[in-house]
């Protein structure tokens, strides 16, 4: 049983997940060698075991496996450990554990449950097998306990800004692992790719050496909807191997050394995904970010006071046509279904704002940079620049099942969801970018390399800057594609698309 959340709420790993890594890691620890001695020198530990869900089932398949190795039933108490902040929590892990061991007729009962938190516990003994399932929640509505972690040494070390809390725990892990030894843990997947793990990221890539991964890219939880979660397995050890991964049911081996990108982060890709993709890098003249302006839209902080469903008269020299996530597709984007009051510092409020805003106020009021005396109650929280909205520009969703870029020389405020692309140079071709942006290619690139939720590219910023670009010198490609593109805004054509595909594709075997 393991605490998922500031609120106590309890998460139980399931029986299938909890043989996975069990037997993973078993089959790493002994490698064949099933000797009296490998089992007597077994040492495991669970740094946040709850009622023993990992636990439990590790020490029984160790006695099962006794008895089929060696002949007979016996029992360790040093074979597992257990650590856990929740008293009652363990009491029941004790209680479970003395009832399977009265089934094989244990008399010997001692059991090591620990009631601490193992984070900030100086643990001196190192384990062969550390197993978990570790609390996951962020640090925004959380900061307490993480300004706490942060008051003690391995806290400050670890920390990193926006980061999830069971990061902690696998970096713990790491610490308390024997050399050789064996980390399988199950999380949700975003560290592999999120900005605010690259600590993780690092301490792991110096360390460790990835064995197993099994990405299931969706909740095994029936009580956490939502969650994308992956079992891996780590070896405190640098030696190159051959790394099995289960990527949503696809089975395939790779090079463990190859598991990390040209940024550090981890990607889930086979060797021939992995040729393509660096061919795609290779052929870049540039990153996105090098080419483009990328800024996301605008957040009013309360919408209810700022958007109207229809276009209101009355406030016609501070309404601003207002567009959704929704509303954009490839080249493409619909008309704008609500008006949003555009209030920045340039706005001096008047009566009839003012009338219209009190209503709001006590909310309004109540927002960071208010409080902070950064902006005043009744303007939008970030109104942005409003060049943005006015000038040539792509425009993308932010999350989206496929690559959803259009272009536009209207005005076009757009809520945070969508992000602004503008030219760093008047030279930049944007029909160009386009065409690319919405390109196969692109989907393949980022689809490993970005970051993904579930099924969604998460087409933020980061990432976004982050993605490599063909731009060429000849101007006859460029207005090859651009009126490619054009066609596309005018009149989407399926077959016009397969010509931009096929040219961002063959860029990758061009000399």
């Amino acid at each position: 049983m393991d605490i998922n959340s500031r609120t106590n709420f309890k998460v139980y790993t399931p029986d299938y997940i909890a043989r996975e890594m069990i037997d993973k890691s078993l089959n790493i620890y002994f490698n064949g060698d099933y000797s009296r001695f490998k089992f007597d020198n077994l040492r495991c530990a669970d740094l946040s075991c709850g009622t023993g869900n990992l636990l439990l089932p590790l020490l029984e398949t160790i006695m099962e496996l006794y008895k089929e190795k060696l002949g007979e039933y016996t029992y360790n108490r040093l074979w597992v450990r257990g650590y856990d902040i929740d008293k009652k929590a363990l009491l029941i892990c004790r209680k479970n554990i003395l009832k399977m061991l009265n089934k094989y007729d244990i008399k010997r009962k001692k059991i090591d449950l620990i009631e601490v938190n193992s984070l900030l516990r100086n643990i001196d003994e190192t384990y062969d097998i550390i197993l978990g399932n570790p609390p996951y929640f962020g640090e925004k509505n959380n900061k307490e306990i993480f300004e706490d972690m942060k008051k003690h040494e391995f806290g400050r070390e670890n920390y990193e800004g926006k980061m999830d809390y069971s990061y902690f725990f696998i970096e713990k892990g790491i610490d308390a692992l024997k050399d050789g030894g064996v980390l399988t843990y199950i999380t949700t997947n975003y560290w592999f790719k999120a900005d605010h793990a690259k600590k993780l990221r690092d301490k792991i890539k110096k360390n460790m050496t990835f064995k197993y991964i099994n990405n299931y890219n969706r909740s095994v939880f029936e009580d956490a909807i939502g969650q994308h979660n992956v079992v891996f397995t780590l070896v405190k050890d640098k030696v190159e191997c051959r790394l099995e991964i289960i990527d949503q049911r696809e089975r395939y081996f790779i090079d463990s050394n190859k598991i990390y990108n040209y940024k550090d982060k981890i990607i889930l890709a086979n060797e021939d995904s992995l040729e393509r993709l660096n061919k795609i890098y290779n052929k870049r003249t540039h990153l996105l970010g090098e080419l483009l302006n990328i800024n996301q839209g605008i957040v009013s902080g309360y919408d209810k006071a700022f958007i109207f469903k229809t276009y209101e008269e009355e406030y016609r020299e501070y309404l601003k046509p207002f567009y959704k996530n929704k509303d954009i597709d490839q080249y493409s984007y619909d008309l704008n279904k609500y008006w949003i009051l555009y209030l920045d510092y340039k706005v001096a409020i008047d009566e009839k704002l003012l009338k219209h805003l009190t209503p709001y106020k006590e909310r309004l009021s109540k927002r960071r940079e208010v409080f902070k005396s950064i902006i005043n109650w009744w303007e939008l929280q970030w109104a942005r620049d409003e060049k943005i909205f006015n000038i040539p520009k792509i425009i993308g969703r932010q999350r989206s099942k496929i690559n959803k870029f259009s272009y536009s020389e209207k005005e076009f405020y757009g809520s945070a969801d969508i992000y602004y692309l503008t030219p760093k140079k008047k030279d930049v071709n944007l029909f160009y970018v386009l065409g690319y942006l919405n390109s196969k290619v692109f989907y393949d690139w980022f689809k490993y390399n970005g970051k993904m939720k579930g099924d969604n590219l998460e087409l933020y910023a980061t990432p976004l800057k982050e993605t490599p670009i063909y731009y060429p010198k000849n101007m006859e490609e460029i207005a090859y594609i651009e009126k490619l593109v054009k066609d596309q805004i005018e009149h989407y054509d399926g077959k016009t698309q397969k010509l931009i595909d096929r040219y961002f594709f063959d860029l990758k075997y061009k000399e």
